[in-house]
């Protein structure tokens, strides 16, 4: 059965994402690696029990074209215009159902699974209101945040946004639950982050990709 929760990725247009690994991948290779994880990530979400649907907010016509290859619904964006104001969109579609939460889910997730998804719908479906956090593992970032309803706080991605998700829900009177997790705190940002995800041997597209960069390179 599902939930009235949805599941928002903001995608980047795949070339102008992950400039930090610059000193390690190629622009074409960056913008491979941008789809090939965005593609894991929607993937797993379209695989998942609970939610009530998936939605895609991004300025880029291939990741648009992707989303909808999973049957997300895409809201397009004129030009990339950041992440919180993507979202603010995401949530004014969204607003015309009262009972309608969210999971903002990072686009560059390549271990998400469908019984992570799942578990945090559950947490997050569990009280109204309700806020939950899954922290990124290294730099305080959110690599996702649920909210029900959706509006009950107000997105504020970036550096240290664990911090100001955090005390938003607290200043609303809430206690928000806090989800370590190795799969969905885990992201690919830096170029140490590369051989780190590649030693995991996972199963997915990123992997892949990355395997044969790698080999690529050794040749």
């Amino acid at each position: 059965m599902s939930s009235g929760i949805w599941a928002v990725v903001p995608v980047k247009p795949f070339e102008l994402a992950k400039t930090r690994l610059s000193a390690a991948l190629s622009g074409s290779e960056r913008a491979q690696l941008a789809r090939a994880m965005a593609e894991d990530v929607l993937e797993k979400l379209a695989g998942t029990r609970l939610l009530a649907g998936v939605m895609v907010v991004t300025a880029d016509a291939a990741a648009a074209a992707l989303a909808k290859q999973y049957g997300a619904v895409v809201l397009r964006e004129a030009a990339p215009t950041g992440i919180d104001a993507a979202l603010a969109r995401a949530t004014r579609y969204l607003s015309s159902t009262p009972q309608a939460g969210m999971l903002v889910v990072a686009s560059d997730l390549p271990q998400v699974s469908c019984a992570a998804i799942d578990e945090l719908t559950r947490i997050v479906n569990a009280t109204n209101p309700a806020v939950a956090i899954v922290p990124a593992t290294r730099d305080r970032g959110t690599n996702v945040l649920g909210c029900l309803p959706a509006t009950i706080i107000a997105p504020s991605f970036g550096p240290r946004s664990f911090d100001r998700h955090y005390l938003a829900a607290r200043i609303d009177g809430l206690e928000p639950v806090v989800l370590e997790s190795s799969v969905l705190g885990y992201d690919i940002d830096r170029p140490g982050d590369l051989a780190t995800f590649l030693s995991l041997g996972t199963s997915t597209r990123t992997h892949a990709f990355l395997s044969r960069v790698a080999m690529q390179a050794a040749s």
